[in-house]
């Protein structure tokens, strides 16, 4: 039976970046909109079962409300009630239930959680958070209805063709596994992980980037400075009182100057290590770990990223079948 998780943070678009920035804030008014709008679309498709992850904001009740005599609505016994063990844990759940797809509100952040334990279930990622990289704006309802058509299309290679899996950074300290970011991961000269956003350039040192993209806002704006980043590639850049000045929105509103001293492309064969260094390791926008000069710290690029739906050529490609 074809099924459907729903991930929605409560917290995202919700962090420092409003008072230090312009970030805008979404609602969880709104958030509850959008998860209606998705369920409308899997709906006209014929999709009934549905997972999703209970939230002390009640995002899910509008949704459920509605369909309550419609649709098989069950909640994700997550143990956590908010915060990132929860996001963690329900990405765990729906991997092993088997979900044909999952929805996931947040920004790169949320992403990134939900990244870490979804195993091969494809993401459907629509923005929510303030840094949006990895997520898109769309419509929900159109994201609901390339959501159906995925799930339910019979021809393994158009499916196939539908999903793509993207690359992630990943961190070891001291030769053990440390975790992962979807865009970007950032060496950062602050000792403490504080607030976690980063919204001023001059703590950073180092920054390794999958994505550069000219119209994102965040860290990843810097590496479109310099250059398009290949398929199968990221970019390593390093940072000094001198070198090639660029400017970047690196949060919403924004726009900050910062020195590139150096940078490369690497792909998957490359390993790069720090060692003696104190201060944080931000993942996607966020100090997450604190660092010391005793520490050995190995950073490379790997394939085996999320697979996320590529929502707009699943809107195509039913057009397509239908002319």
């Amino acid at each position: 039976m074809a099924s459907v998780g729903i991930i929605a943070n409560p917290s995202a678009g919700k962090d420092i970046r409003r008072l230090v920035a312009s970030g805008r804030v979404i609602s969880n008014q709104e958030k509850a909109n959008i998860i209606t709008r998705f369920v409308k679309g899997l709906a006209h498709k014929g999709l009934k079962d549905i997972y999703f992850m209970p939230d002390k904001a009640s995002l899910y009740g509008p949704c459920t409300e509605e369909f309550k005599n419609l649709l098989n609505i069950n909640f994700l016994d997550t143990k956590y009630y908010d915060g990132p063990e929860q996001t963690l844990y329900a990405a765990k759940l729906i991997n092993n239930i088997g979900c044909d797809c999952v929805l996931v509100l947040g920004g790169d952040g949320t992403n990134r959680l939900v990244a870490k334990n979804i195993g091969n279930i494809p993401i459907v990622p629509i923005s929510t958070g303030t840094n949006n990289a990895f997520p898109i704006i769309i419509d929900p309802t159109v994201a609901g209805l390339a959501a159906g058509f995925f799930i339910q299309s019979k021809q393994k290679k158009i499916k196939k063709s539908l999903i793509s899996q993207k690359s992630k950074l990943t961190v070891s300290i001291d030769d053990k596994y440390q975790d992962i970011a979807l865009i970007d991961m950032a060496i950062s000269n602050q000792n403490f992980v504080g607030s976690k956003a980063i919204w001023d350039p001059n703590v950073l040192d180092q920054l390794f980037l999958t994505q550069s993209d000219p119209i994102s806002i965040g860290l990843s704006a810097i590496g479109s400075k310099v250059t398009q980043i290949p398929k199968n590639h990221a970019i390593k850049l390093e940072f000094s009182k001198e070198g090639e000045k660029v400017y970047a929105p690196i949060a919403p509103g924004l726009i900050s100057e910062i020195f590139i001293n150096n940078w490369e492309l690497f792909s998957y064969n490359k390993k790069y290590t720090l060692s003696n260094y104190s201060g944080t390791i931000a993942l996607d926008g966020e100090r997450e770990i604190e660092i010391y000069k005793k520490n050995k710290i190995e950073i490379t690029l790997q394939k085996e990223g999320p697979f996320v739906l590529d929502v707009i050529k699943s809107v195509h490609q039913e057009n397509l079948l239908k002319n």
